[in-house]
C-alpha cells in the first residue's frame, strides 16, 4: 500500500515567500499520518514535514510549518534548537492583506 497525492487544487502561489513548499510537506506528513494511523500530533506532523523539506533544495525556514495549524493563528518561537508553538486566542476579526509584488523569491539566494 502506498500514497499518491494529486495536489490539483492548490491556490497558494509558488515562489512568493508564502511557505508553499512547507504546506506541501505538511500535507504529505498529514496524509501519511492519516493513512497509516501514526497518531502524530500536529507538532509531530510539523517535525516530519521539516525533516523532509530540509532534504530538498528549498531551504525552508524552521517556522514555515505553522501552516499545519490551518486557520488557527499561532505564535512560534525558535531558540536555535527547539521550536515552541502556542495558539493565539483571537477575540476580534483578524484581517490579512497579501500583496503580489510580481516578483519571485529565491530562498537559497536570500540565505
Amino acid at each position: 500500500e502506498g500514497l499518491e497525492i494529486d495536489n490539483y487544487k492548490t491556490t497558494l502561489p509558488l515562489k512568493k515567500g508564502l511557505s508553499s513548499s512547507a504546506a506541501i510537506c505538511v500535507l504529505t506528513a498529514r496524509a501519511f499520518n492519516k493513512l497509516y494511523d501514526l497518531h502524530l500530533t500536529t507538532r509531530g506532523e510539523m517535525e516530519y514535514a521539516y525533516a523532509g523539506e530540509i532534504l530538498t533544495p528549498s531551504r525552508c525556514g524552521r517556522l514555515d510549518q505553522a501552516c499545519a495549524f490551518g486557520t488557527t493563528p499561532v505564535l512560534m518561537t525558535y531558540d536555535g534548537e527547539f521550536t515552541s508553538v502556542e495558539k493565539i486566542p483571537i477575540t476580534r476579526k483578524l484581517y490579512l492583506v497579501i500583496v503580489d509584488l510580481c516578483a519571485q523569491k529565491d530562498t537559497v539566494k536570500i540565505l
